[in-house]
């Protein structure tokens, strides 16, 4: 059995088998009619940077052995990114001025099922490995966290928990009274 092929490609419509029956046959050319191209032969291609990798910056103790100077900032990247990419993208993207960067690869945690499975390192559940780079930043650069929340929000919330406390004084006065002095601790 040999078959014939069509000069014409599948995609056409007017290639399309007879079978199909003449409705089937206009729904398709409607259809291939209406495919909205991305990008037209001649017209200028639209190009925005979209990097494939992401970038978190990680909160550091403030004192201690994990503290980190002034013009240091510790990020979570992608476990892709080298200190090359993590350089490039801190430049490029935010224009920070960087000198140096470090990376560090933590194991995810282990569960273990028994102890002996801890000694035939047969581990039943491992997390995904984490990725930190930590930036150094030329000397005189100060890192800032952003601000999420307006002082006025947080001022709010803080008198907003301290009337709740104060109604709650108020009512563990009368919450026992009718108890004759029975609970109350002697000094």
């Amino acid at each position: 059995a040999c078959s014939l092929r069509s000069s014409r490609s599948l995609s056409h419509p007017s290639s399309l088998p007879d079978r199909l029956g003449p409705l089937s046959r206009t729904a398709a050319r409607m259809a291939a009619s209406r495919l909205a191209r991305l990008w037209q032969p001649g017209a200028p291609q639209a190009r925005a940077f979209l990097p494939e990798f992401w970038m978190a910056a990680v909160e550091t103790p403030a004192h201690g052995r994990y503290r980190l100077p002034k013009n240091a900032v510790k990020f979570e990247v992608d476990p892709r990114m080298s200190k090359h990419d993590v350089r490039e993208y801190l430049e490029k993207v935010y224009g920070a001025p960087v000198r140096s960067v470090r990376t560090e690869v933590q194991m995810g945690e282990m569960l273990w099922n028994t102890p002996k499975d801890f000694q035939y390192k047969k581990a039943m559940w491992k997390e995904e490995d984490k990725k930190f780079a930590y930036v150094f930043m030329e000397k005189g650069y100060v890192f800032q966290w952003p601000m999420m929340f307006s002082d006025n929000d947080e001022v709010r919330e803080i008198e907003k928990h301290k009337e709740q406390v104060e109604k709650m004084q108020e009512n563990s006065v009368y919450a026992n009274s009718d108890r004759g002095g029975i609970g109350k601790i002697i000094s």
